[in-house]
């Protein structure tokens, strides 16, 4: 009888088998998102038990809606309280330009990204800040879904574990980038997230970058918890496009996502219809 109670030795992971235990970790840990990106610079709490398989930086595959308009749908609100404080800071440094390129490229893809808008916004903590943009490839292969090459990105500075993910690129439908602003619909939704949070779950954010009707001079967003709304925040309108974002401080889940209302204006202050 064999009473050799040793388990067998096992050989180490290759880089490839880490890869992807990785990515099928994250896919759990976050349902409901597909065609997405994101990078990590340390596990986050979700996979901590794995840390010791997996430790290293994270290129993580979520998975997105098929509906573009998911993250952030604009909600038309009344005019009631003014916005207090804004999210933008202008064009993105420089310096963080290479950076950003490189999270609007998705690991392994061929040809050559070109950015088409971006802009520098403040972060999801107050000693960190974002860059966000709207880039395409137009070679290479491409989803069915989206085979015009077009998509949104983001990269968060100075990396670090607290921040959660520190960089994403998802792709940007072709049915949303072909889509036009109308007059009952002020703002076409092409990308964002309404999941990201801090390491320690205390911070839950929704962002989106949207196509912009060309009279629209203000867009504003507010988060919705638990039947309360948060405080308007006003939002970037550049170029054509338009940026929102907002930020709920307590206690999370990961997975949860945070509800956003989003309201836009002409040069004069008079309301534009945003959802059609």
């Amino acid at each position: 009888m064999n009473i050799q109670l040793d388990p067998p030795k096992v050989p180490p992971l290759t880089s490839s088998q880490r890869s992807r235990l990785r990515n099928r970790v994250m896919d759990k840990s976050m349902p409901g998102r597909d065609h997405s990106n994101r990078r990590w610079v340390a596990p986050m709490v979700a996979v901590a038990a794995v840390a010791a398989v997996v430790a290293g930086t994270l290129v993580v595959t979520s998975k997105q809606s098929s509906d573009p308009g998911v993250a952030g749908t604009p909600s038309q609100t009344s005019v009631d309280t003014p916005a207090r404080g804004g999210v933008d800071l202008g064009a993105v440094p420089r310096a963080d330009l290479s950076g950003l390129l490189r999270d609007c490229t998705f690991p392994q893809e061929k040809g050559t990204v070109k950015l088409l808008w971006s802009r520098h916004v403040r972060g999801i903590t107050k000693d960190s800040t974002t860059s966000v943009a709207v880039a395409v490839n137009s070679t290479g292969s491409h989803p069915a879904s989206a085979r015009l090459g077009y998509r949104f990105c983001m990269t968060r500075v100075p990396p670090s574990a607290k921040l959660g993910a520190v960089g994403s690129v998802g792709i940007v439908a072709d049915k949303a980038w072909t889509a036009r602003p109308t007059a009952e619909r002020g703002l076409v939704p092409l990308g964002g997230s309404d999941t990201d949070f801090t390491n320690d779950l205390g911070t839950l954010q929704a962002w989106t970058i949207y196509l912009a009707r060309p009279d629209i001079a203000r867009v504003e967003a507010r988060y919705v918890v638990n039947g309360k709304a948060g405080e308007w925040t006003k939002g970037v309108v550049d170029g054509g496009f338009a940026y929102t974002e907002v930020q709920a401080h307590g206690k999370f889940t990961v997975g949860q996502r945070l509800k956003a209302e989003v309201r836009a204006f002409d040069a004069a202050g008079r309301p534009v219809p945003v959802n059609g």
